[in-house]
């Protein structure tokens, strides 16, 4: 698939965002802003306190800098515990053919995160597809009807879609959808038919910059290199959860979206049917190599927390299976702090 930014500034209000922290001073350079500025040469880089990291984006505007995530610096000594079991579990998996993992946890509440070799880069997939739908919702915010538009389906010709492990419901040739269905089906069922229609129609300098605003490298067109992080990815569920990028109402229809995801061999192995759980997934394969991914946010009481776990190896079942393990095991272990 052709996708596949010195003065002190007293925040007395960031423990509202992070929960319980006391007032925290943090340094950052005050820039003036040019409106017609191309927003990924003009844009916030991740501002650090000594405390706490924020991550924010400057874009087009002048007087205001939207938070997109505020995180503290270190992992929390609460999930040492957890950390370590997935980190054995990950070693005994290796012995089975795992060749490698990532993972990324953060829980909402207080902020409080832990990840596993976040250094390893991945080829995101299908996740990219949560990418295509913020820069709809995006393009939305100026063309108010857009999302209604009804548009024809029709394949391009020539064009060979990748293959798919997990397949679902697409698209008919000649079908008449709307831009609102054609989102579902890219969301819910994943499909890359839905997609490529899509990425054909929508802004594609939207697209780069929301990457580039989120601190990441924009994706390339027709390059099969381009990689992430399970942190980096993170972003885009991270921005959505605290409507940073996207207008409230925006994020909420996005997550809501997200929430409809049909695919069940991943995070959602051995969670409760009824909980709601927001989640994209991604798969990566090239004959000798698979990857699989999956990223979300699980709504668990009045602690969400997202979860994105990121995988390679040679059995799809295997890496199926890992996910679901490890979802369910901070889910547990998150369960387990809630009651008590």
């Amino acid at each position: 698939m052709k996708l596949l930014k010195t003065n002190l500034l007293y925040v007395s209000l960031l423990s509202l965002i992070i929960g319980g922290a006391s007032t925290l001073i943090i340094e950052h350079k005050v820039v003036k802003a040019n409106p017609d500025a191309d927003p990924s040469t003009d844009r916030d880089p991740r501002i650090s306190g000594d405390n706490y990291t924020i991550t924010g984006y400057n874009s087009t505007y002048k007087f205001i800098r939207p938070i997109l995530s505020v995180e503290p610096v270190n992992e929390f000594e609460k999930y040492s515990g957890l950390k370590k079991n997935i980190e054995d579990y990950i070693a005994n998996e290796k012995q089975k053919g795992l060749t490698s993992a990532s993972v990324y946890f953060r829980e909402f509440t207080k902020g409080q995160w832990f990840g596993i070799n976040l250094t390893e880069k991945y080829d995101p997939g299908s996740l990219l597809k949560v990418g295509v739908l913020i820069t709809y919702l995006r393009m939305a915010e100026t063309d108010k009807e857009l999302l209604k538009k009804e548009i024809e389906y029709h394949a391009e010709k020539g064009f060979q879609l990748p293959e798919e492990h997990f397949q679902s419901e697409s698209v008919s040739e000649g079908g008449k959808y709307t831009i609102n269905e054609l989102l579902r089906f890219m969301i819910a069922y994943s499909d890359n038919k839905a997609t490529l229609f899509l990425e054909d129609h929508m802004d594609t300098t939207v697209f780069k910059n929301e990457f580039s605003d989120m601190g990441m490298t924009p994706p390339r067109f027709s390059d099969p290199n381009y990689r992430l992080n399970a942190k980096e990815y993170s972003m885009l569920f991270k921005a959505l959860f605290n409507a940073g990028y996207l207008r409230k109402r925006a994020s909420e229809t996005a997550l809501s979206l997200l929430s409809e995801s049909v695919f069940k061999e991943g995070l959602l192995k051995g969670l409760p049917q009824n909980l709601t759980v927001a989640h994209k997934f991604g798969e990566f394969g090239n004959g000798n190599m698979s990857e699989l991914h999956e990223c979300g946010i699980i709504y668990l009481g009045n602690t969400p927390y997202l979860l994105n776990v990121m995988t390679r190896g040679n059995d799809w079942n295997q890496l199926s299976d890992f996910i679901g393990h490890i979802s369910k095991t901070v889910y547990d272990f998150n369960s387990s702090a809630q009651v008590n």
